[in-house]
């Protein structure tokens, strides 16, 4: 029988947990928040699963600190795991400038973007990119920390406030509205949690691209087993995110985007990716990626739009499926990884029926 460590989080745990005894998996529950997590003995586990969420707001360095450090040690210390999310791409998840590196050292197409590491970068972004451009903090998730920036003058001051230069005008009318919102107060006062107010370098200048809408998509291995287009809700909306009031449709997914999310998870040498990407002037361009993905279970809400033409081959019912998936992929692998083990290590695996396709 394989064993597993599920790790308690804020989303998903019950459903992850679930699924483990679906395909009769024994399972420890553990929590980062015990600070005796690490003297658990990972040398007899098969499988560790932790659905991340942010522990401070996502724009915060520390956001993600349990899955940087804890699934990263993990992962080093007993490299025989099969670990959601990915450990060979977290180094990436949420840090869009290490991602930008990686994009951009590897070929891929990427929005015309140059990092604000000093003035000088500050001149080039506005000489090369011009206004309006989209400013993105190095951290953030969801749509949030990204900005519109139409002239010189805010451009600066976004830079500013990244290097914690805070006394000028333009650090003034980014932090009033902010405190006089009542949801800055709600989070503060009922959650105890003080929103994440400060930006961190590099902040990220890309060239404005007009678009009605954006492509996600999900990769395990060599296929895009899930993706759906963001349109836009009307010609105000900027930002592709369906929790701002976008709608998602699943329809018709061209080749080119396929390709290109297929090959980066190659070139990370990773299995599960999620990547977000757009289109201009007949071009698909990477914006961001990430091991961790949350879409909408099938038919959850009524405004999604599903396509007859949509023509990837896992079906959505299966797909949508977020947790039964991740589990299968993962005791996929620990078959695999038993299959290839001398034979005086393998064991007897229950045969489990896998919808994936390798």
């Amino acid at each position: 029988m394989l064993k597993a460590v599920l790790f308690k989080s804020d989303e998903r745990f019950a459903s992850f947990h679930r699924k483990l005894e679906d395909f009769d998996i024994s399972t420890t529950v553990l929590d980062f928040q015990n600070p005796n997590w690490f003297q658990h003995d990972f040398s007899k586990e098969d499988i560790v699963i932790y659905y991340p969420s942010f522990g401070f707001s996502s724009n915060s360095p520390l956001a993600l600190q349990k899955v940087k450090d804890h699934i990263g040690f993990i992962a080093d210390t007993w490299p025989h795991l099969s670990i959601y999310p990915d450990p060979r791409t977290i180094r990436y998840y949420n840090d869009k400038y290490r991602q930008y590196l990686f994009l951009h050292h590897h070929g891929f197409p990427i929005p015309q973007t140059i990092p604000l590491v000093s003035l000088t970068a500050v001149g080039l972004a506005e000489k090369q990119l011009g206004f309006p451009m989209v400013i993105k903090n190095r951290y953030g998730a969801g749509g949030g920390s990204v900005f519109l920036v139409r002239c010189r003058q805010e451009l600066e001051s976004f830079f500013r406030m990244s290097q914690m230069d805070m006394i000028h005008w333009g650090a003034l009318k980014y932090f009033i509205p902010m405190f006089k919102e009542k949801l800055f107060y709600w989070q503060l006062i009922k959650a105890k949690k003080m929103r994440f107010p400060f930006f961190s370098p590099p902040l990220i200048a890309q060239k404005y691209v007009t678009i009605s809408r954006d492509l996600k998509t999900v990769v395990y291995k060599d296929n895009v087993v899930e993706a759906h287009w963001r349109y836009q809700a009307d010609q105000t909306m900027w930002k592709m995110n369906i929790d701002g009031g976008g709608t998602g449709v699943w329809g018709y997914v061209p080749d080119i985007p396929i390709e290109l999310s297929t090959r980066l998870v190659k070139a990370l040498s990773g299995t599960w990716l999620n990547l977000d990407l757009i289109e201009s002037e007949g071009e698909f361009l990477i914006t961001e990626f990430s091991p961790v993905w949350h879409h909408y279970a099938y038919k959850e809400k009524p405004s999604f739009v599903y396509k007859n033409d949509y023509n990837l081959d896992l079906p959505l019912e299966v797909s949508l499926d977020l947790e039964h998936i991740i589990v299968e992929s993962l005791v996929k692998a620990c078959e695999q990884r038993k299959t290839d083990a001398p034979l005086h290590y393998r064991s007897a695996y229950p045969d489990k029926t896998t919808r994936i396709v390798n």
